[in-house]
């Protein structure tokens, strides 16, 4: 198969509607070639995309970022930004978490704030360093969490920003420390893993307050 038609096919593959990844196609189709031949076959896939965007299979979202439109009595329906962050920061297409919402968002969502924020904050294995980066197009800031996120860990990481605060967000109730263990209880928080979890990530403010709350 040539590298049109495996580009196709996992395009293809990908379906309607969902954001497509110049990278991840680049690291499924160079399986295929020796490593010797990168440059040349990342520079080929580039051509490919172009060429398909041209032909209508494809569309772009933002550079690097494409996908298959889905249809609607309307026409065709654009990728959302959204549907770009889920996939991109939040989510793998197998269903794996990689990352999660903090900051003020995090706070309004366990209703210990108003505040509605106009750039999101995330929590994010592919921010690659401690610096936190802002993507303009997106409307986010990325964070490197303090461990790496997976399906367990999320809500209990999440947790620990609720109870560390590190953003200085206002609370505007009077009962945080039930709202935080009413949170834990919604989620299905473990103690244990928690204790564990306050350990990974070195928090000993986290192991207080849940002192307290398990009292």
């Amino acid at each position: 198969m040539n590298c049109y038609n495996m580009v196709l096919e996992y395009i293809n593959n990908v379906g309607q509607g969902i954001p497509i990844f110049i990278e991840e196609i680049k690291d499924y189709i160079i399986k295929f070639y020796d490593q010797n031949e990168k440059e040349k076959v990342y520079n080929n896939i580039k051509a490919i995309l172009n060429r398909m965007n041209k032909e209508g299979i494809i569309q772009t979202a933002y550079k690097g970022i494409y996908y298959i439109p889905a249809e609607s009595i309307f026409g065709k329906v654009p990728l959302s930004n959204r549907q770009i962050i889920m996939y991109k920061y939040m989510m793998d297409k197998n269903g794996n978490i990689k990352g999660y919402f903090t900051g003020a968002k995090l706070f309004n969502d366990a209703h210990l704030t108003t505040q509605v924020p106009n750039i999101l904050d995330i929590a994010t294995n592919e921010c690659k360093n401690f610096n936190k980066y802002e993507n303009k197009n997106l409307k986010v800031v990325l964070r490197k969490p303090k461990i790496t996120v997976n399906n367990d860990n999320y809500k209990y990481l999440q947790l620990f920003d609720l109870i560390e605060n590190k953003d200085h967000i206002g609370i505007e109730v009077d009962n945080p420390n039930e709202i935080i263990y009413q949170f834990i209880i919604e989620n299905n928080l473990d103690f244990e893993k928690i204790i564990k979890y306050a350990m990974d990530t070195k928090s000993r403010t986290v192991i207080n307050k849940i002192l307290v709350l398990a009292r």
